[in-house]
This record gives C-alpha cells, sequence and structure tokens, in this order.
C-alpha cells in the first residue's frame, strides 16, 4: 500500500464516497487509488473554483464533508474564492492539494510557493502540509475531524507529489487515525440559562427571534417556541444568511431582519439564533439592534458571542438543543399570560396582514413590467416548485425580492453564500443534487453569476445529474451599475457606464454547448411551464427568464 491508497482508505473510513476534483500531473498516483476504489466516486470539474463549491453543496445536502481534491499552488489559488465562502457558511469542506515533489518546492521550482498552507490559513479552521509519508493519513484524518468537529468550516491540506507515491509499512491500517471518530456532543445548556432566556422572552415588551444559517436545522423547535409565545420571526440580513429553512407561510414569519421598520418598532429584545450580529455590507448599510433592545445571542462558535453588540445573554452551543431547552423551560411556567398573548397576537396579526397586502400590491404593479419583474418571477417560482426542493439562490442585486415574494418551499431550504465569491450557485446545486438524488434541486442565479461558473454545467451532464438552472438575465452586472447611481446621488442613470454590461451573450446556447437543454422565457405563464418540465426531466434544464434591471 501507498500513501495515495491510504489516503483513499481514509476517506472511505470516515464515510466519504464522493471526491470532487480537477486534477494535474502531481496527482496521479492518487487518481490511480481512487480508479481502485468503487465505493469512492469521482467527480471532475472544468474549473477549480466550481470544483470546491460543489463540494460545498455535496457537504450541504449529504451532511457529511465534501472532500474536493486540486492541483498544487495555481489550482489552489483559483478555488481559494469558493473556500472563502464556505468558510463565511460554515461548511465542512475538505480541500486537498497534490503539491510540487519536495527538491521541486526546496529549489523553488515549477509551481513553487513558500508556504501554500499559509495562503488558506485566515480562513481555514485547519491549513496544513503534509511533512512525511508516515504522516499523511493522519494529517487527512484531523482535516476531515476539523471541518466537522462544531463550529464545522473548512481545512486544507497540500501532499508533496513524492509522498503520495511512498510505499507504506506492511500491516498499515486507519485503525488508530486521529479524528477519525467523531467527538461527543456538547453538554446541554446550563437548565438555569435557558429558564432566565424562557423568563425574558415571556415578559418582555415586544421581543422578536432572528434565524440563521447555524439554526436552519433548528426550525420545528422554534416554530413551537414562537406559537407559544407569539413571537415574530424573521431571517437574518442576507449579508449573513446561507441557509434558511424556516417557511415562509407560517403566520410568525415576518421577511428579512430589517426589511420592514414596522416589525421592529419598540422592539425591546432580539433572540439571534445561529447567526451573526450584525455583519455589515458597508459602513452605510447594514442591519442595526433597535435602540433600547437587549441581545440574547446562540450560536455554537463562541468567539461570535459578544463579538460587535454587548450580549445580555451568551449560549455557546447548538441552537437546536438551545431552542429545545427554551421551549422545555417555557411550557412550566405556563407561557404568556392571557392579556400579553392578546397585545402579542394582535399585534402579530396586524403586521401580517401589512406585509401580505404590501406583497400583493408590489405583485400585482410588477405583472405590467416587461420584461418581467423579478417579483412577478419570484413569485411563480414559488407557486411551482414542489415540498422538499432545494433552491440555490444566487441573485445577487435580486435576492432581496427573491426572499420577499418566493417562498421555502414545504420541508425544503433556499440555499444562498455569504461569503461574496460570486460563481458558487450552478456548482453547489450540482454538488447537492449529487448528495440528495431524490430531492429536487432548483438554482436561480443572475446571468453575471452564471459565467462565473458555467462550466459546472458539463459536470451536470457528465453526472447525468436531474437540474434545473433558472437564470436571471438582465444584460449586466445590475450590483455594480446601482453602486455607480448612488455614487452620483440619481436613482437611474440611463448611460452607459463601464464593467456593468455583458448583454448579448447567448446563455441558452452555451448551455446546450455543455450538453444541457435550454429555453427562454418571456412571462410567467411560460417560467412555470418551463420550470415545471426540468422537474419531471431526468436531464439539466437551463431556463434563460429575460427581467427588467431592479429598482433600487
Amino acid at each position: 500500500m501507498n500513501v495515495a491508497d491510504a489516503v483513499v482508505a481514509t476517506l472511505r473510513a470516515v464515510g466519504v464516497d464522493t471526491f470532487f476534483g480537477l486534477p494535474g500531473s502531481t496527482e496521479a498516483a492518487l487518481l490511480e487509488a481512487i480508479r481502485a476504489e468503487p465505493g469512492l466516486r469521482y467527480v471532475l470539474a472544468l474549473h477549480e473554483s466550481a470544483a470546491v463549491a460543489m463540494a460545498d453543496g455535496y457537504a450541504r445536502a449529504s451532511g457529511r464533508p465534501g472532500v474536493v481534491g486540486l492541483h498544487t499552488t495555481v489550482g489552489t489559488m483559483n478555488g481559494m474564492s469558493q473556500l472563502y465562502n464556505a468558510a463565511r457558511d460554515g461548511s465542512p469542506v475538505v480541500l486537498m492539494a497534490g503539491h510540487k515533489d519536495r527538491p521541486v518546492l526546496s529549489a523553488d521550482g515549477f509551481c513553487a510557493i513558500p508556504d501554500l498552507a499559509g495562503l488558506l490559513r485566515p480562513f481555514t479552521k485547519s491549513s496544513w502540509q503534509s511533512l512525511s509519508a508516515g504522516a499523511v493519513a493522519a494529517d487527512l484524518a484531523r482535516a476531515l475531524h476539523a471541518a466537522t468537529a462544531s463550529p464545522s468550516g473548512p481545512t486544507f491540506l497540500a501532499v508533496p507529489e513524492d509522498l503520495l507515491r511512498e510505499e507504506l509499512a506492511p500491516g498499515w491500517s486507519v485503525v488508530g487515525l486521529p479524528g477519525v471518530e467523531r467527538a461527543a456532543p456538547a453538554r446541554d445548556p446550563d437548565p438555569s440559562v435557558l429558564a432566565e432566556v424562557a423568563e425574558r422572552l415571556s415578559t418582555a415588551h415586544r421581543p422578536v427571534a432572528v434565524v440563521g444559517t447555524h439554526a436552519a436545522h433548528a426550525t420545528e423547535p422554534l416554530q413551537r417556541l414562537a406559537e407559544v409565545l407569539c413571537l415574530p420571526v424573521l431571517a437574518a440580513d442576507l449579508t449573513d444568511l446561507g441557509t434558511l429553512t424556516f417557511p415562509a407561510d407560517d403566520p410568525h414569519a415576518l421577511g428579512v431582519y430589517g426589511e420592514d421598520p414596522a416589525v421592529l418598532e419598540g422592539c425591546d429584545l432580539v433572540l439571534a439564533l445561529g447567526c451573526r450580529v450584525f455583519y455589515p455590507f458597508s459602513e452605510r448599510l447594514g442591519p442595526r439592534l433597535p435602540e433600547g433592545a437587549s441581545l440574547i445571542h446562540v450560536h455554537p462558535d463562541p468567539a461570535v458571542i459578544g463579538r460587535n453588540l454587548p450580549t445580555a445573554i451568551g449560549i455557546a452551543g447548538d441552537p437546536l438543543a438551545v431552542l429545545q431547552g427554551i421551549v422545555n423551560a417555557t411550557s412550566p411556567a405556563g407561557g404568556l399570560d392571557g392579556a400579553r398573548r392578546r397585545v402579542r397576537q394582535q399585534r402579530l396579526t396586524a403586521l401580517g396582514r401589512a406585509r401580505r397586502q404590501a406583497l400583493d400590491a408590489e405583485l400585482a404593479a410588477a405583472r405590467a413590467v416587461q420584461p418581467m419583474s423579478v417579483v412577478a418571477v419570484a413569485a411563480e417560482l414559488g407557486r411551482v416548485w414542489p415540498a422538499g426542493t432545494i433552491v440555490v439562490e444566487e441573485g445577487v442585486r435580486a435576492s432581496r425580492h427573491l426572499f420577499r415574494h418566493g417562498r421555502v418551499p414545504a420541508g425544503g431550504a433556499v440555499w444562498r453564500s455569504s461569503g461574496g465569491a460570486l460563481g458558487w450557485g450552478v456548482p453547489a446545486a450540482v454538488g447537492a443534487r449529487l448528495a440528495a438524488p431524490d430531492r429536487p434541486v432548483v438554482a436561480v442565479v443572475g446571468d453575471g453569476s452564471l459565467h462565473f461558473s458555467v462550466q459546472a454545467l458539463w459536470t451536470a451532464c457528465a453526472q447525468a445529474v436531474p437540474l434545473v438552472v433558472v437564470v436571471l438575465d438582465n444584460g449586466g452586472y445590475l450590483a455594480v451599475k446601482r453602486a455607480v447611481e448612488s455614487w452620483l446621488g440619481v436613482a437611474m442613470d440611463p448611460r452607459t457606464h463601464p464593467g456593468t454590461e455583458i448583454s448579448g451573450i447567448d446563455h441558452g446556447r452555451v448551455a446546450t454547448g455543455y450538453g444541457a437543454i435550454a429555453s427562454r422565457v418571456a412571462t410567467a405563464a411560460e417560467l412555470a411551464e418551463a420550470v415545471e418540465t426540468g422537474l419531471r426531466s431526468e436531464r439539466v434544464h437551463v431556463v434563460v427568464a429575460r427581467v427588467a434591471q431592479v429598482r433600487p
């Protein structure tokens, strides 16, 4: 057995069954070891950033580490932006690089760099280069362990080519490798702290709950708590939201934090669950804690709690366990008294009614817009995708409209990336479909985002992955144009600005060139029909929707 064989054995020992990659010559031994292992599927990407995003989507959908292999310095650097995305969203992606052999590195030869692991250290949980053949499997086991340990996040391991080829001593085994067994779960939260949280939520005047990425698996107890306490529930601001599963049609759901000032009017307590508070987009734009409100912050990473804002109560732990504990602590106390329940319910009903009226008015106005408004597209998509759908959203400028007028599918989820590196959406959807072949997956991406990683369509077709990709074609980088207009102090500037126009691309023909089926739609009815056709198909369907440029 050589080291490459040991790498494969280590991956299989922790249940890894898929390896994403874009290799080079340094990975020859590893590629042969993967070929010889029928339980490990190799998924080839045509660009390194797409390979990493596929591993991200696979990790999110499977609950297991997403493993990706890239080629030495140049491949690693091409994939770094998507590894940064994984770091921001806490995805357990393990990136391996087959590095140049040690004599080449020592001589500062081809593709050499003094400290490749150091490049990724600022945004990985661990970043290391193996120093000996005997250490490689243990190094990989540690990387897998660190990626999945709470709070989860990406790790990096570089393995020089000469180490991959070396033979191991007879009798080598994965038994005894560090990190192969998962660590024991964290202890239950302190009951006295949970009782204090329950008391504060019950007696506050106008409390709200804010749910973020790391509480996406805790929807059920959050719904129970919201029901018991008549508690408005808001999604974290989109700059900090990677996953949302809380259903939009729940009567306690009132949109995204900060979207409607009326929801936060008079708020005296914010319960932040699995999100950072707060993560600004810029110095001028970003969510704020209401004046006079206190903060209860629950997050698996203790370093996040109290980082930006004073915290009345901070609980480092799994939001699922914490929420279950708060619900249990609230019930014996009887929940709300009758008078407080009536006041909260009346306000919740009024806010919900006002929200529905505003959405209906916006949608009615959008129906008359040509080309199609993103508002109309979002409403139509929310109507047609089935229960359990994973929606991978990278609409950028259209994102807020998609969240406002679309919906989280029943039993499904909306995924996005809070890192800011474009090109994540389509490959993440490919990875998700590979991990969850029985769940529908729909990617909704801007035309600009699509072409950062359009090569992922080839991988989807090559792997026979049924997938629907909706492309919102507004002919440019609208976020950039809006920034220019904001700088100029105007709502809209009809002039053409540098770096904002990408019109003239036939997205459908590009998609068919990679093997997908493509269609172009101009109306909501055509959009619904095309998406439903794609969902029934076993092929990759790309639906290009020409949309009006979203107003500020």
